[in-house]
């Protein structure tokens, strides 16, 4: 039936202690289609197939396959009902060959199958020449029959990922659920990928539930997309809908330009354009960063000149914190040049790297939560050996983030979000450094407190510090920055002036799948 639902969720909910990861969200995906899960980075995405697949049981709302409930489920049933899954993170058997990792998935047997096993009677030898005749059929559709015999572990990232994929149909699976299949693959596979989706739904008669942070393989594939935010359902519909539906564009893009200005006067904008032909105080060549068989940086290329803010935007996954990462030295380069202050970075050690003048503010904040304000600030002075100096930059932290004075003999752990996420800069700033790196200084934390936040970034500049900034709230980016790059799956896509950039429509086709060329 045309019309029928595969999967059923109805207000689902999971509670994680004082943490609502999914609050009430309910979606219907139609039999034999080809469904998309998006939303930014914790909207709740993965979660929700834990809840379907019987990792988490819901702490609320049911889950229905096929008009039965599943939710409560052990995760084993679940799958021998007819759910099969992908992993964010790859999860194969390292140890295993390629074929031996399809053949695990195929030894879901009922207690009969088991006696049989047991006593090796007929019907067992016939089931287990069937599951290897399935095993191989499924290995030479996704070509990977010519590495049956080899590890897993020893395979390219791409065909890791196809692996995975053919071991969950081992299940013969009516639903198939994929979690971030596309992560890490260049244009060409990621456009191989799409049609193997739709290769995979109508040869083996499967609805498919995507889960996908591409939004060109979400947007080009999928008939019906589900937005989440925070856990919570903001829109759904088919991808027109979708990527045209304000409070999507807002979830990826951050709130609109009248409130990013804080109302700045037209000399405070016309004062923030740095002279083109500044000297770069940071150039990146060619940079190529991976995380083993992930190509999460493809070779791009960019500058930051003296005195400058420039924005480095892009949707989830696009490389932007691996970019940061690579300049500081805490990732490895498998390629490229990055050069800072004239000096070439190449064989400079990461805590160098300080003392040379750069600093990197993390995302995620990474403060001390057991030791206090003032400590935090110390350890970021570490490198300072004149007291005076320390004395000035903890004033100055103070006048930047005043709540900072108010908390300096309070534990860090203790602080709001936005409290740390002040701190963490104010740390970042305290070995005086020529150029700061700051990750997604916005993420998670109240809209009162971003705005004392993106002040405190204003008067870092103004003070003359130039700013390296990867932010989520695109448009509060773009609203505080000179120039900016944009990233598309490791890869620079658009760069120019922010002031250009803000009301380019390419901006918007980055985010949500649309050609920027």
């Amino acid at each position: 039936m045309a019309d029928r639902a595969a999967l059923e969720l109805d207000n689902i909910e999971m509670v994680f202690g004082g943490l609502r990861a999914i609050g009430g969200v309910s979606l219907s995906v139609p039999e034999g289609s080809i469904f998309g899960l998006i939303g930014p980075n914790g909207a709740g995405k993965t979660t929700v197939f834990n809840c379907v697949t019987g990792v988490y049981t819901p702490t609320g709302g049911t889950v229905k396959l096929f008009g039965e409930r599943i939710d409560g489920l052990e995760p084993y049933r679940i799958a021998g009902l007819g759910i099969g899954r992908t992993f964010q993170n790859i999860r194969l058997f390292g140890t295993l060959t390629v074929r031996e990792n399809v053949l695990v998935a195929g030894h879901l047997r009922s207690k009969a199958r088991l006696f049989d096993s047991f006593f090796r009677t007929k019907r067992y030898d016939e089931d287990e020449r069937s599951q290897i005749e399935r095993a191989e059929k499924l290995l030479d559709i996704f070509k990977l029959a010519h590495l049956k015999d080899e590890r897993s572990s020893s395979l390219s990232y791409g065909d890791q990922r196809r692996l995975e994929i053919a071991r969950a149909l081992m299940l013969t699976p009516k639903v198939l659920l994929l979690d971030e299949p596309a992560a890490g693959m260049n244009s060409t596979e990621a456009q191989v990928l799409k049609e193997q989706i739709r290769a995979l739904r109508k040869d083996f008669a499967l609805t498919v539930v995507l889960v996908e942070h591409n939004m060109q393989v979400v947007m080009n594939v999928c008939e019906h997309i589900h937005v989440m935010d925070r856990g919570e359902t903001i829109a759904s519909g088919t991808p027109d809908v979708v990527k045209n539906h304000p409070k999507v564009l807002e979830a990826y893009l951050g709130k609109g330009d009248e409130q990013a200005t804080g109302g700045q006067s037209a000399a405070d904008e016309a004062a923030r354009e740095v002279a083109q032909d500044g000297e770069p105080l940071l150039k990146v060549e060619n940079l190529q960063v991976a995380y083993g068989g992930i190509k999460a940086v493809k070779g791009i290329s960019l500058e930051v000149r003296k005195g400058e803010l420039v924005a480095l935007i892009g949707a989830n996954g696009a490389g932007k914190t691996s970019t940061l990462k690579a300049i500081a030295k805490v990732l490895p380069w498998k390629g490229g040049k990055v050069t800072f202050d004239g000096k070439d970075l190449t064989d400079v050690a990461p805590h160098t790297l300080v003392t040379m003048g750069m600093a990197l503010s993390p995302e995620g904040r990474a403060i001390f939560p057991n030791l206090t304000v003032r400590e935090n600030l110390d350890l970021g002075a570490y490198t300072v050996n004149d007291a005076a100096k320390i004395a000035q930059r903890l004033e100055r932290a103070v006048q930047l983030f005043p709540r900072l004075g108010e908390r300096m003999a309070q534990l860090g752990g203790t602080l709001s979000g936005g409290e740390q996420q002040m701190l963490a800069i104010a740390r970042a700033l305290m070995s005086g450094p020529k150029l700061v790196m700051l990750d997604e200084p916005s993420l998670g934390i109240a809209p009162v407190l971003v705005d004392q936040i993106f002040e405190g970034i204003e008067k870092i500049r103004k003070e003359g510090t130039t700013v390296l900034l990867v932010e989520q709230n695109t448009r509060r980016a773009l609203a505080a920055a000179q120039r900016a790059y944009v990233l598309v799956t490791g890869e620079i896509v658009l760069s120019g002036s922010a002031r250009e950039l803000r009301d380019d429509e390419r901006v918007k086709g980055a985010y949500l799948g649309e050609s920027v060329h």
